[in-house]
């Protein structure tokens, strides 16, 4: 009979293009991973791989198992699944993916009622943007991801995951209170379309969304910083050195040097999702953090979903 393990090694090396790659994201050592490959084969008598360069690819036979067996894998997910929904017990282990304001304004909160619930239920956290995270669920190296999208930009959800709204963010423009803006209160993008800001990294979804709320300004915003941190933006907007737009979830206390601002028309938005895989649709522990973060977001600064 063929080995499940086998199969997801098999599956990892596919999506991720090396034994190497597939060990780092299964937490397996390579000899780890290349002894289910040389099983898989044993069982199936015919090679999954081969050499391609300094790397290596799969075999026709090899594509074919990893294929069937993904559907395998999710058959046996969706089961297991099924059979603890039967017990509605609460338990076990979740592996969860989130977005750095996330970590902080959601996740942290959830683990202290997670543990004021009494619940027997360990919840590791890895900290990814939204795109990432979702390939993670989708691969099934996490059971579960918090990500977010701004305004009518798309994220990549695949067809075996699913997603239910947690709320709704709204972000504001930060600037230096000296700033001839910073008595405002409210700016407009064609206000903003000469200020300099610094910005989350090229590509990401808020960087993406930011650009996109100066097109009918005529311009674009003038970004000359680039910084995945939020307290490097907030260090920047306190010494004068640039705006900066930024979510309210999880913003950490602001210096009294640094002046906020809400934004309208259009008033930045994003949506806070959870996604989970299809295959684990029952299982009780996906449904109690889904219902956890939709019960505690209105505290925390989201608006309920629409």
């Amino acid at each position: 009979m063929i080995d499940l393990v086998a199969l997801q090694a098999l599956g990892a090396v596919q999506a991720h293009g090396s034994v190497v790659a597939a060990a780092d994201a299964l937490g397996f050592t390579p000899s780890a991973v290349s002894q289910q490959l040389k099983k898989l084969e044993r069982q199936t008598g015919t090679p999954v791989l081969e050499r391609y360069g300094r790397g290596v690819l799969l075999t026709d036979h090899g594509r074919r198992l990893a294929t069937r067996g993904a559907d395998l894998l999710a058959s046996m997910e969706a089961l297991e699944s099924d059979l603890d929904a039967a017990g509605a017990r609460v338990e076990g282990r979740v592996r969860l993916a989130a977005f750095s304001t996330a970590v902080r304004g959601l996740v942290a909160p959830m683990l202290a009622r997670v543990r004021a619930d009494g619940v027997d239920l360990d919840v590791s956290v890895v900290e990814q943007d939204p795109v990432e995270s979702l390939a993670l669920v989708a691969a099934g190296q996490v059971e579960a991801a918090l990500v977010h999208t701004w305004g009518d930009t798309v994220l990549p959800i695949a067809d075996h995951l699913q997603t239910r709204v947690i709320g709704s963010d709204v972000a504001d423009v930060l600037v230096p209170v000296g700033h001839p803006l910073a008595s405002r209160g409210q700016v407009t993008p064609q206000d903003l379309v000469h200020e300099v800001f610094a910005c989350a990294p090229a590509g990401s979804v808020c960087h993406q969304w930011m650009s996109r709320m100066f097109v009918h300004t005529g311009g674009s915003p003038r970004i000359a910083f680039w910084a995945a941190e939020f307290s490097s933006h907030i260090a920047l907007v306190e010494h004068g050195a640039a705006v900066s737009l930024m979510p309210r979830l999880g913003r950490q206390l602001l210096p009294p040097g640094v002046a906020v601002l809400a934004v309208a028309d259009p008033v930045p938005t994003r949506t806070v999702s959870i996604a989970w895989r299809r295959s684990m649709s029952s299982s009780p522990n996906i449904a109690y953090l889904r219902d956890l973060l939709v019960e505690i977001a209105p505290g925390l600064g989201l608006d309920p979903p629409a």
